[in-house]
């Protein structure tokens, strides 16, 4: 019998689910607009609408699917995309009836060079994501270290419903997911709605190239509204905006030298991204792979803005107040989304209401008020999911006062410093060189940008001064806060996200409208802007083919995929392991397998859309669940996988809620010949994995529905 093509598999769902998300990604957008004539929706042209549709529909979603999910579960929520979609049929209906088409034509000629773009992202979005498959062995990306968990997520929105469960841990009762899952949410729709034709994990995929499409669609509003100079090169802008976004810093060069380290012996490792070498300050094409939901948040955040924008400049109280009220939806769906881009978006958001109240700016000030209100009362009962006990270090405070770490800054010997004093003395005198690095092209756009408006005789416009507080709100709390909550700084990593947004559009206003000006600087930003998109080629190279060069040898294994080099043999054995059970057992049914993982077990969150009763020795509880709880769970578990332990499966499924355990070749217990492994009969069974039945447990397949 032929092996499987699981690669063609997540290709084909993965399309598919891409062509399902237009019914929570576009239309309900586009119906909205229409219905409240937002941005003067009416009377702009097809082109203006389509590109609109979907950063409002990530902006409106995800809090209506929220609040409408926790208030009638399912049926509410596609009750209300089926009136969205009946809303948009009846507009598209009433304009043919009535034969008004739209104000400008989509020319074929004026769209080829964003289709060519959009054809590209399609290509590097499902590509680079999904199962590579040679034969009998199987290659998940680097990137599946966040998306594997993002999966769970995906999945247990689907199964459990709103709120979601911590799929990590299943103690028996349900806990509640402490997350930011609003984008995951979204994602679940699409897999709810069709499970056979898209996986979770295909719906993921799915989900982000179309938040990558919303960047895009997002980053020409912006042009239209905020950029200054010639709007009839309104296109031309648009097109060097997208290309900027596939953009990163001077990241490569760090990175080489430590590739040429490794390989002359100076360091035991090789990163599997190029962003890995320092504190991350992720870029656009990194961040969407990595972390679709601060994408997502970015642009509702974005998008809430925008609305505000338009709301002081609307005429008349109802438009006011529609743009205004929208725009309160937007931010819930930011901070459900991801919390820490709404925390610094809602930083910004204060910085500019002292700055309205100082101009007088009454209406923008009102705006902001209203805004506020509505955002505060919808985002309510996502607040109260985020209380309980959770992680080890909960009850500290989750921000702490830094200075952007530096990796380099490790060179310089600073015995007996206290750290305290090391930030402060050798990180922040090295920050420059740091955002030189990390920002490379556009903060060398940047520096020219202010040098030229110092040198112009005309003060800052309104939407100049925005961008600008943004900007230095962003990057003021990415350099001098971190985030506590778990080792990573989430915070430094996606707060930084709405500066890169404002230095896009610089870096768009410099190139588009000074070319005479840039002729003394074009050597150095050509350079710069080579060395950002061979980092990106890079970084999409290393990401897609690290396991496979690990078990060529090439560079050391990575112990969360695998101690040794047969990471593609036991991936292909654990996908068949994991699909096998998604048909054997029910999507309420719980398994385990030895929770003493390094970092994490991807390929069970990647492939068996079931829960875990304990996902790592912590039981996942960073998300949700009390640590109490979870020590007795872990020990018994931890003496059911060492090796000499006589514990039968009767015994530990007495006593730990599973309806499959599982065994893997990496396990202690799986070396030892008279351990239940081998004495215990298996349900399925290959070289790396053997599955075991809880006596008890599920004994047939059920309808996943």
């Amino acid at each position: 019998m032929s092996a499987p093509n699981f690669m063609l598999d997540d290709i084909a769902g993965s399309l598919r689910a891409i062509c399902l998300f237009p019914l929570f990604l576009a239309i309900p957008g586009y119906a909205a607009a229409w219905a409240l004539d937002l941005l003067d929706f009416r009377r702009r042209s097809e082109a203006f609408r389509l590109a609109a549709s979907v950063p409002l529909s990530i902006a409106f979603c995800p809090t209506a699917t929220y609040l409408l999910g926790r208030l009638g579960g399912w049926t509410a929520v596609f009750a209300f995309y089926a009136a969205a979609l009946a809303a948009f049929l009846w507009t598209c209906a009433g304009r043919i009836l009535r034969r008004r088409p739209s104000p400008r034509a989509i020319r074929y000629r004026d769209w080829l060079p964003f289709a060519v773009a959009a054809a590209l992202w399609l290509l590097i979005a499902v590509l680079s994501q999904v199962d590579l498959q040679i034969g009998n062995r199987l290659y998940f990306p680097v990137s599946a270290l966040d998306n594997s968990l993002r999966t769970t997520f995906v999945h247990s929105v689907s199964s459990s419903g709103i709120p979601p469960r911590n799929p990590l841990f299943s103690p028996g009762t349900s806990v509640t997911l402490r997350y930011h899952y609003f984008w995951f949410m979204m994602c679940a729709l699409v897999e709810r709605i069709a499970p056979r034709m898209a996986s979770a994990h295909q719906a993921l995929i799915g989900g982000t190239f179309w938040v990558g499409l919303g960047l895009m669609a997002l980053l020409a509003l912006y042009l239209r509204f905020f950029a200054e100079g010639d709007r009839a090169a309104l296109r031309r802008k648009t097109l060097t905006g997208i290309l900027l976004l596939g953009i990163t810093g001077l990241d490569i060069i760090p990175s080489f030298f430590l590739l040429v380290l490794h390989f002359r012996g100076g360091l035991p490792f090789v990163l599997p991204s190029v962003e890995w070498w320092n504190e991350h300050v992720d870029w656009f094409l990194y961040s969407t792979v990595w972390a679709p939901h601060a994408m997502a948040a970015l642009i509702a955040a974005l998008a809430g803005f925008l609305l505000l924008w338009q709301a002081a400049e609307a005429a008349g109280r109802a438009s006011f107040l529609k743009h205004a009220g929208c725009a309160g939806i937007a931010l819930a769906s930011a901070i459900g989304a991801s919390i820490y881009v709404a925390l610094v978006t809602a930083a910004f958001l204060l910085v500019w209401a002292v700055i309205t109240c100082w101009k007088k700016w009454r209406r923008r000030t009102a705006s902001l008020l209203l805004a506020g209100s509505v955002c505060c009362l919808l985002a309510f009962p996502y607040f109260l999911e985020l209380r309980g006990p959770a992680a080890p270090n909960a009850g500290s405070f989750p921000l702490q006062l830094t200075v952007r770490t530096f990796s380099l800054a490790a060179l310089i010997p600073t015995r007996g410093l206290p750290a305290a004093w090391r930030l402060v003395l050798v990180n922040g005198p090295l920050l420059p060189l740091n955002y030189l690095l990390e920002f490379g092209f556009f903060l060398v756009a940047a520096r020219l940008w202010w040098r030229r408006r110092r040198e112009s005789p005309q003060p800052l416009s309104r939407s100049n001064l925005a961008l600008l507080a943004m900007a230095a709100t962003s990057a003021v709390i990415c350099t001098f806060v971190r985030s506590s909550v778990i080792g990573c700084n989430d915070l430094g990593w996606r707060g930084f996200l709405p500066a890169e947004f404002v230095l896009v559009l610089w870096a768009v206003d410099l190139l588009t409208e000074l070319p005479a000006f840039l002729e003394r600087h074009k050597a150095s930003l050509m350079l710069c802007l080579a060395l950002g998109a061979a980092g990106v080629v890079y970084d999409l190279a290393i990401t897609r083919s690290y396991p496979l060069l690990a078990d060529m040898g090439v560079v050391p294994p990575i112990d969360w995929m695998g101690p040794d080099r047969q990471i593609g043999q036991r991936t292909f054995a654990a996908r068949q392991a994991y699909e096998w059970a998604r048909t054997a057992i029910p999507d309420t049914a719980s398994i385990q397998f030895n929770p003493r993982v390094a970092f994490e077990e991807a390929t069970a969150m990647l492939y068996s859309e079931r829960r875990f009763v304990s996902g790592d020795p912590g039981c996942g509880n960073v998300f949700g669940g009390d640590p109490a709880v979870c020590k007795p769970i872990v020990a018994k578990l931890d003496a059911f996988y060492a090796a000499g332990k006589s514990d039968s499966l009767l015994e530990v499924c007495g006593t730990v809620p599973a309806d499959l355990l599982v065994a893997k070749d990496t396990d202690p217990v799986w070396r030892d010949p008279a351990s239940w492994v081998w004495t215990e009969p298996p349900v399925f069974a290959n070289s790396y994995f053997r599955l075991f039945r809880c006596p008890g447990g599920p004994q047939t397949a059920r309808t996943r529905r």
